[in-house]
Formats: C-alpha cells, sequence, structure tokens
C-alpha cells in the first residue's frame, strides 16, 4: 500500500516505527517503504516480524523482534541502535496496547507492564536516536502516538489512559531538550480509528461518535504521520495534533463496540 506520494523529500531516508507488525504501525511500515525508504520496526511476534520483511522487502525493511514491555531487552535495542551504522532520520513511537482496568480493579503487574510499554520504551529508544541523530547532524523528527483517551477516558481504562497523557507530557520535555539540535517532537492524538484490515461494517461505521459520522481509517492517520516525518514540516514542536473526527467535542456516546473494548 503505497499512500501520500509524490514528495521525493521523504524518500530514501531512516526510520524506526515501534509496534509495526500489527494496525496503523505496519501501515506506516508499508507506506514509508514504498516510497524508497528504508524502515527499522519492531514487534512481538517474530513470525508475522518474518511475513511482513518478505513483503516488502529486505533491502528496505529490518525486523527487530521485541517486547517492549521488558526494559532490558528495549535496552538491548537501544545499545543495537548506538552500533549500528544507520543515519536516523525519523522516529514513530507506536508501540501500545488496550488495557481495559479501572482503578478498583488494576494490579500492580498490569500497571508497571503499561508504563514499561507506553512509557519507558519510548524513553529509552527515543533517547538512543537522539543521540543517533545528532552525531549524524540530522535535524529529524520525533513522532509519539498518543490517544484522545488522555483527555476523554474510557470507563475501565486507568493505565491506558494515563501512560498515553504521559507521553503528551513527555513529548513536550523532548521537545524542549532536543530543540536546540533542530529535532522536532510531536505527539499524534488518533481517536476512533478502525485498524482491522477490512472496511468496517456500515452498521458500525455510522455508530461513531464522531461529527464526520464515521471511524477515521489507518490510510488517515499514515499520511499524517508521513508529513509529520517529512522536510515539508519545519515548524511544529512540542505540541499535540488530534485526529479525531471531532470525537473530543460530539457529546455523542460511544457504541458498545468502542466502549467494551472490541474496536
Amino acid at each position: 500500500m503505497i499512500i501520500w506520494k509524490g514528495d521525493e523529500k521523504v524518500q530514501n531516508k531512516t526510520y524506526i516505527v515501534t509496534g509495526g507488525t500489527g494496525g496503523i504501525g505496519r501501515e506506516i511500515v508499508r507506506s514509508l517503504t514504498g516510497e524508497g525508504n528504508t524502515v527499522i520496526f519492531t514487534g512481538r511476534s517474530n513470525e508475522r516480524g518474518s511475513e511482513i520483511v518478505k513483503e516488502l522487502g529486505a533491502d528496505r525493511s529490518v525486523f527487530y523482534q521485541l517486547d517492549q514491555s521488558i526494559p532490558s531487552d528495549v535496552l538491548k535495542f537501544s545499545d543495537w541502535i548506538s552500533k549500528k551504522n544507520y543515519h536516523i532520520d525519523g522516529l514513530v513511537n507506536n508501540a501500545s496496547r488496550n488495557s481495559r482496568f479501572g482503578i478498583l480493579d488494576i494490579n500492580m503487574e498490569e500497571w508497571m507492564n503499561m508504563i514499561n510499554l507506553v512509557m519507558t520504551s519510548t524513553m529509552i529508544i527515543s533517547q538512543a536516536v537522539a543521540k543517533n541523530m545528532i552525531k549524524n547532524s540530522l535535524k529529524g523528527k520525533i513522532v509519539n502516538i498518543g490517544a484522545i483517551q488522555y483527555i476523554s477516558p474510557l470507563q475501565s481504562s486507568l493505565a491506558y489512559s494515563a501512560t498515553k497523557g504521559a507521553m503528551v507530557s513527555m513529548s513536550r520535555s523532548m521537545a524542549v531538550d532536543l530543540g536546540k539540535y533542530g529535532i522536532q517532537v510531536t505527539s499524534l492524538i488518533p481517536g476512533p480509528i478502525y485498524s482491522k484490515d477490512q472496511e468496517p461494517p456500515q452498521n458500525i461505521d455510522r455508530s461513531a461518535a464522531t461529527l464526520l459520522g464515521r471511524f477515521g481509517r489507518m490510510s488517515e492517520v499514515v499520511n499524517l504521520v508521513k508529513f509529520l516525518l517529512s522536510d515539508e514540516n519545519t515548524f511544529m514542536t512540542g505540541n499535540e495534533i488530534i485526529i479525531d473526527g471531532g470525537r473530543i467535542i460530539s457529546r455523542k456516546p460511544d457504541p458498545e463496540e468502542v466502549s467494551s473494548g472490541k474496536i
């Protein structure tokens, strides 16, 4: 799948995409490699990662098997980045998962797992990539994928909402630290995005609690990510870009498929 083509300034670059074996992350990897870039992507499943490399070609895609909820493994990935001769132009911190626990039933294992997955791994990988950019005199881009639940939480989503909010704060702090090197850091905040391979059933699509009356598509998020990574993005940093079809101001209730965590 090739999306948002035509800007040669985004080609022949090297990017890292975490959580790149499924959903939006996978589509970002596909689109970037489709335009002639090299993409290093992470994921827990070696089988899925290998399938994507076979699909896209080993000359343009590099898979690193990684469970980002394990800090020691993330540190090994960080060390791997520092030892490789890659010149990294951009990073997309996308790895995450749903967490359907509230304040009354969450346990410490789930809480720490989400902190490590969303916050600790983002910090470790961003640090390694930023050092790579500075060493190679690259004015690179870091895009952190958040979620509108940090603004408008669903019920029983304590750790997910809290860590996504922390990611936004982390992005601002990173932007302050890295601005003098010309490195731009942006939080991208998706709302209700249909992240399955097929188009959503019409009855579900029309029930989305957005002002536009439908779920967003993965391609719409990918297009925005690619703009934020591109040379056309020259004067934005430390800010949050919301792509939610007007969800947070719609005042409509979420459909059961969203509130229950099925989508």
